[in-house]
């Protein structure tokens, strides 16, 4: 199998993955929100935005609005042989999968001990545990070599650290007795807000490392085996023709006005061979705009 085969076989491997894995999450979350919302309802008499003081909730309407931005580049990927999430969508991913983690973790770490029925009874266990590996799964299996800086580790932690701000005033400085939020997890039975506060950061931001650390392993992982393929010595003429068999397979799986180049493939083998990058461009559009004109043809 060249390399610009296994390519196209992952790309279509991963895009199936993403696929399920959106379609399952935003069922099961949706039905976790819808859930929640109720039993606010009929259990608190409160209205349906009283179940958002979880973070629960909101970290599964985020790990939702994730997936239901990632689905048409699965939908892509699957047509196109070619899975790729732009910058934004893949951080917008990671800190979904790293709000919903949190929140697992969390469960079977204090709730469970406490309350398993809170933490695993009725719809809980969707939200606490289905959902949460799904979308790990999802951003393990799919994610499109974007690897994770300190930076975005840090963004990766803002729902949680902007909800643990409004906790904190809604239950410590505001109080339930003055129209605040109740201390839902108990927090100030156990511990003061200057040590609890810290901890809950410095857990959401270990989840966020943990995370970001374990899909860029994984990143690298795929793409050392992906140039493996590659990893024989060829002579400049048949690195050119790796280079055209590239761009006969990006113009079959793409519409002339929307062409995705392989960058990162095309450099990697003008690198790997001692070659310029602008050396390789020239047989890969080649291949491209042949495949192109023998579609249009086909399809006379």
């Amino acid at each position: 199998m060249h390399g610009r085969e296994y390519l196209t076989v992952l790309s279509k491997k991963r895009s199936v993955t993403a696929l399920l894995c959106c379609i399952l999450t935003l069922s099961l979350a949706f039905y976790g929100v819808i859930s929640g919302v109720n039993r606010s309802i009929k259990n608190f008499n409160e209205n349906g935005f009283f179940s958002f003081i979880y973070f629960t909730m909101i970290s599964n309407t985020l790990a939702a609005l994730a997936m239901a931005f990632v689905f048409p580049f699965t939908v892509e990927g699957i047509r196109k042989k070619r899975f790729i999430l732009p910058k934004w969508a893949a951080l917008l991913h990671y800190t979904a999968a790293t709000s919903i983690a949190y929140v697992m973790i969390f469960v079977f770490m204090f709730i469970s001990w406490a309350s398993p029925e809170d933490a695993f009874g009725g719809s809980n266990i969707v939200t606490h545990v289905f959902c949460p590996v799904l979308i790990l799964v999802s951003f393990f299996q799919t994610e499109s070599g974007h690897l994770f800086t300190w930076k975005d580790r840090l963004l990766g932690i803002i729902p949680l650290s902007v909800y643990i701000v409004v906790y904190y005033i809604e239950v410590a400085l505001i109080g339930e007795e003055n129209g605040g939020w109740p201390d839902i997890y108990r927090v100030q039975t156990y511990l003061s807000p200057a040590v609890a506060i810290p901890m809950a950061i410095l857990l959401g931001f270990g989840v966020s490392t943990a995370v970001a650390l374990l899909s860029n392993y994984l990143t690298k992982k795929r793409k050392k085996k992906m140039y493996m393929f590659w990893s024989r010595d060829l002579d400049p003429v048949e690195v050119r023709i790796e280079a055209f068999g590239i761009g006969r397979m990006a113009g079959s799986c793409s519409e002339k006005n929307n062409v995705q180049i392989p960058y990162d493939i095309i450099s990697f083998l003008a690198e790997r061979y001692g070659l310029q990058t602008e050396e390789l461009m020239k047989p890969f559009l080649k291949g491209l705009v042949t495949e192109l004109n023998d579609r249009k043809d086909r399809f006379k």
